[in-house]
């Protein structure tokens, strides 16, 4: 008897920059990535399910049995929160809330719970440099801005001409509670703890001049008893075209490797793709200017690098990471490039989308 394969239709919610930033998106797209047993994979465009304009950034949440997507709208100063309702036939989007955003640039959203157990959507303020923190309603809307925490307008800057004041891309909520930001201008990485449901700054890791840290990712640590208690922190740093890796301790600096770049490129995202033991893997590093992708093997303590291939163009602002698979927005050439990742993480190219803009990519399983 023949055996049935087996396949997965995995929604993805696409954003990306639109008409206020004259680029081409057209709010969130819902596409599918359709993935079988015996390695077939392809990606299908459905719809677009918001005009929200220019979501740049796309972050997932569950309250209770309600989803909601967070959106950050950065040409418009905004924040929506958007509720799924999928009844296994469609996916709509209803927008349940829309609060304005006090720190100029929003690029970032994640959601963080206080000491206290309340839940919050923090973003990373590109412009201005500053964090904004907003409370996260029973329902999963947003309630206005109730803190914001500014860049040193002193000594926020680095040497670079991008680097003339602070400018924050990144908020990594940590497994302990507390919550890290990249200050991209000032070479910083800030500590924040949660006290009496505030959001308090607490310390700093401070980079070489002209690092640029711009995102963070949580890579697991190899143990003997397999539990995944301790991580490492992966900080791609835009400018210096490295990847430095912190204990999520104390936030020592353990490793930066190079990435091998051209002169003129700028790092951007991180994906893993974890190995059968779910602490090693290959982590894949964006290169927008010479438009490839790095591939760096994890061994659960330290990165190696490995090979780099073309993302396909188009400057890849966004990675994600799906099973074996990869996936690159690629955002000046208006399509996604969906790649195969074999054992030894080399990648092969398996489809490509058009979609205009696509700055961020999320899984919605």
């Amino acid at each position: 008897m023949a055996q049935t394969l087996q396949t997965s239709d995995i929604d993805l919610l696409i954003g990306g920059y639109g008409s206020l930033q004259g680029s081409h998106g057209k709010g969130i797209e819902l596409c599918t990535a359709h993935i079988t047993d015996d390695g077939v994979a392809s990606l299908h465009h459905q719809r677009l399910l918001s005009d929200v304009p220019s979501p740049s950034w796309l972050e997932r949440y569950r309250v209770g049995g309600t989803v909601v997507v967070y959106a950050v709208l950065e040409n418009s100063r905004g924040l929506a929160a958007l509720r799924i309702d999928d009844d296994h036939d469609s996916c709509r989007l209803t927008l349940v809330s829309h609060v304005a955003v006090p720190g100029d640039g929003p690029t970032h959203v994640a959601v963080a719970t206080d000491d206290q157990g309340n839940a919050h959507a923090i973003t990373a303020n590109y412009v201005s440099g500053s964090i904004s923190v907003f409370p996260i309603n029973t329902d999963g809307s947003l309630g206005d801005v109730s803190q914001t925490l500014p860049g040193d307008p002193d000594e926020g800057h680095g040497p670079l001409p991008a680097q003339e004041g602070p400018h924050a891309h990144w908020i990594l909520p940590l497994p302990d509670g507390r919550v890290l930001s990249t200050d991209l201008g000032a070479d910083r990485i800030y500590v924040h703890r949660w006290m009496n449901g505030e959001l308090v700054r607490t310390g700093m890791v401070r980079l070489a001049p002209g690092t640029g840290p711009r995102d963070m990712h949580l890579l697991p640590v190899a143990s003997e008893s397999n539990h995944f208690d301790e991580w490492r922190v992966a900080v791609v740093n835009e400018w210096g075209r490295t990847v430095t890796v912190l204990d999520a301790n104390d936030l020592r600096i353990l490793q930066t490797i190079d990435l091998d770049a051209e002169p003129a490129d700028q790092a951007a995202s991180l994906a893993f793709i974890p190995s059968a033991n779910g602490y090693e893997g290959m982590a894949y590093v964006g290169l927008r200017g010479s438009d490839r992708i790095v591939a760096l093997a994890w061994d659960g303590r330290t990165l190696t690098r490995r090979e780099s291939v073309s993302s396909g163009e188009g400057r890849p602002r966004h990675l994600c990471a799906i099973g074996r698979y990869l996936i690159a927005a690629n955002e000046t050439q208006d399509h996604l490039t969906m790649f195969h990742s074999d054992k030894t993480g080399h990648l092969t190219v398996v489809e490509d989308l058009p979609i205009g803009s696509p700055t961020v990519i999320l899984p919605l399983q």
